[in-house]
């Protein structure tokens, strides 16, 4: 009873199959922290790049602020929400346990993050810049500017599937099916965002046409590739992986 008292936790099954499924799933969870916020930081990093590159260089801002808080809810919410229910990471017992002392954004993810946001900011911004010139209105813009980073994001969603695994494989499709509910549920959310004229006035956005679509979905495929390649470059330089 005093041993019960002054610990911090009690096992009350002391089958060893049940403290070996205990630690598995514990390992699983603390993934998919990990995985969510290598979706949800980008964003964040992005979009304050994309803003403070356009106040540094005097131009309109690429998104309102309700539009950044859409995209922030969007992320949260649906793509987040889907790395919740990742399965676990090929190997996941084989692994060495982690040091107590291990930060949650270890340095692999830090790298990440860092050129996920980088490469935000380029798309946002190059999309944005390109609609201007093309159309010449700040709000059809803007409406490009905010699909190409959540379609940005909703590519980069596979990517991060795996933290140094490829993308590139037939499980990435069919291994996580809330990945596809939350795909549909973003789908109908962003065409009621461009196309739903109450949202049009509450978020300031535009119709879009397909010449612009083609656009923010090449800089999508960009984004997959990008993330692919560091991973296969992170897999060449150790081969031991993992974050």
């Amino acid at each position: 009873d005093a041993a019960r008292e002054a610990s911090d936790l009690v096992l009350t099954d002391d089958n060893f199959s049940t403290i070996t499924q205990a630690v598995r799933q514990g390992r699983v969870v603390f993934d998919n922290i990990k995985k969510s916020l290598l979706v949800i930081l980008p964003t964040n990093g992005g979009q304050a790049g994309v803003m403070l590159l356009a106040i540094a260089l005097g131009l309109a801002l690429p998104m309102s602020a309700a539009q950044i808080l859409w995209v922030n809810m969007i992320t949260a919410v649906t793509m987040a929400l889907a790395l919740a229910f990742e399965p676990p990471e090929h190997g996941v017992m084989r692994r060495a346990p982690r040091l107590a002392s291990e930060p949650l954004l270890t340095g692999a993810l830090v790298q990440r993050i860092a050129l996920m946001s980088v490469w935000m900011v380029i798309a946002t911004f190059t999309v944005f810049d390109w609609t201007l010139a093309r159309t010449e209105s700040l709000e059809t813009a803007r409406t490009a500017a905010v699909n190409a980073m959540i379609v940005a994001e909703w590519f980069y969603l596979f990517n991060a599937r795996h933290f140094t695994a490829s993308a590139l494989r037939w499980e990435s499709l069919t291994g996580n099916p809330m990945v596809w509910w939350v795909s549909a549920a973003l789908a109908l959310a962003q065409a009621a965002l461009v196309y739903a004229a109450p949202m049009q006035d509450i978020f300031g956005t535009r119709a879009l046409d397909a010449t612009a679509w083609g656009h923010i979905i090449l800089f999508g495929v960009g984004t997959f590739v990008v993330v692919e390649v560091e991973k296969a470059w992170r897999r060449w330089r150790d081969r031991a992986g993992g974050f």
